[in-house]
């Protein structure tokens, strides 16, 4: 058999082959990295918003209570997660009206994820 009996196929070469993968595994990098971080944000998007509807639950109670403690706090379960609420009355620049500080904080932080003020007339 001589040389040119054999024909040449088209096809790729080794360096071409090497460059598309080295392509396909910077845009897969990218792509964990992009993930990771929209399943980070979803997290803390999912908390803010258990913490938004916790407070705006105090909150309509003490509008529904006719008596308007100067602080409350206690624990709230919700979502498998324990959430720790204040609230701290205080007096508004308009006379007749009160506002209250509500604080929700995700068990084991410092700082709170939501604060909600609200404000209501005295009685």
């Amino acid at each position: 058999m001589s040389n040119s009996q054999f024909k040449l196929s088209p096809g790729f070469t080794l360096l071409e082959v090497l460059i598309a993968l080295a392509l396909l595994a910077i845009l897969m990098a990218s792509t964990i990295k992009i993930t990771a971080n929209n399943i980070s944000n979803l997290v803390y998007l999912e908390n803010k918003t258990l913490a938004s509807i916790i407070a705006s639950n105090h909150e309509i109670s003490i509008r529904l209570n006719v008596e308007k403690p100067e602080t409350l706090d206690g624990w709230d379960e919700m979502s498998g997660r324990r959430w720790y609420w204040t609230m701290n009355r205080s007096l508004s620049d308009y006379p007749g009206i009160i506002r209250y500080r509500i604080e929700v904080f995700l068990e084991g932080d410092k700082q709170p994820l939501l604060t909600l003020f609200s404000h209501m007339p005295k009685n």
